[in-house]
């Protein structure tokens, strides 16, 4: 009988024991979320103003900035290419000739990817981001805007009177300088019809009058890249809250890099 006990014991023993090994290996590699009440929390990646990253400002109209997508050489680089080529910036005419217009006072070029290894290296990271082909890109357009120089509230979708193929679904608009606006300076990138993502973030302390509206202001960040979308998903149709105005810029120099992606 005493046997009897003692065997008893130790299979009671037995089994604690092994419970608790399971239970640990469990904890440790195998037991699943939920199971005792637990919750799922994604890491939270803080971005730092050393790496590049993407945000998302605004899904009316599809807008978003990739920080320092662009390194300074980079932005230098455009700028020399276009310095000794700038001519008064023109806007299109309803039979697709280039006019200028009181709109529109800036100066600029046109820099093609095959220019330099640096341009072509900038198209495909653009190509890659956007996922839509260089071959549906039209060449950079480079510009300057001193001395209260702008460009009015517009859109880069053409309308029927206007195109000539296909039509223009995106734009990549790249700050290759800094503009002091939160001293008044201006030179911000507005879209007055756009709906922020997070409206606490449009402080408007310190923006031009220009941009201390309704919807987005983009101040200028040398090396960020703004993308919106000018088209709606299925391409077919215009998205009229990528309505946008280069403000005056009062002091100092703005430069800036726009490369505008077709349909197809």
């Amino acid at each position: 009988m005493r046997h009897i006990y003692l065997l008893i014991f130790f299979l009671i023993l037995f089994c604690h024991f092994y419970y608790l090994s399971a239970e640990q290996a469990l904890n440790v590699e195998e037991r699943f979320i939920g199971w005792k009440g637990e919750t799922v929390r994604k890491a939270i990646k803080k971005e730092t103003s050393e790496k590049p990253w993407i945000e998302t400002i605004s899904w009316y109209p599809r807008a978003f900035i990739y920080h320092k997508f662009l390194t300074h050489d980079e932005c230098d680089h455009l700028i020399s290419l276009a310095k000794g080529r700038l001519q008064r910036s023109r806007v299109v005419s309803k039979d697709g000739f280039g006019l200028m217009d009181p709109v529109r006072t800036s100066y600029s070029t046109r820099i093609f990817p095959e220019e330099t290894k640096i341009v072509e290296n900038i198209s495909k990271r653009i190509a890659w981001w956007t996922h839509l082909p260089e071959a549906q890109a039209e060449p950079y357009e480079v510009l300057k805007y001193i001395d209260g120089q702008k460009y009015d509230a517009h859109w880069d979708w053409f309308d029927k009177d206007t195109l000539q193929g296909s039509n223009r679904i995106a734009t990549v608009l790249m700050y290759l300088s800094d503009v002091d606006s939160w001293n008044g300076a201006g030179g911000e990138t507005a879209l007055p019809l756009a709906e922020p993502l997070d409206p606490a973030k449009q402080s408007i302390v310190g923006l031009s009058a220009c941009a201390n509206r309704s919807g987005l202001a983009v101040v200028p960040r040398k090396g960020d890249v703004l993308l919106f979308w000018d088209a709606y998903p299925d391409t077919t149709k215009s998205d009229r809250h990528s309505l946008h105005a280069s403000c005056p810029t009062f002091k100092g120099e703005k430069w800036t890099a726009t490369r505008w992606i077709h349909a197809g």
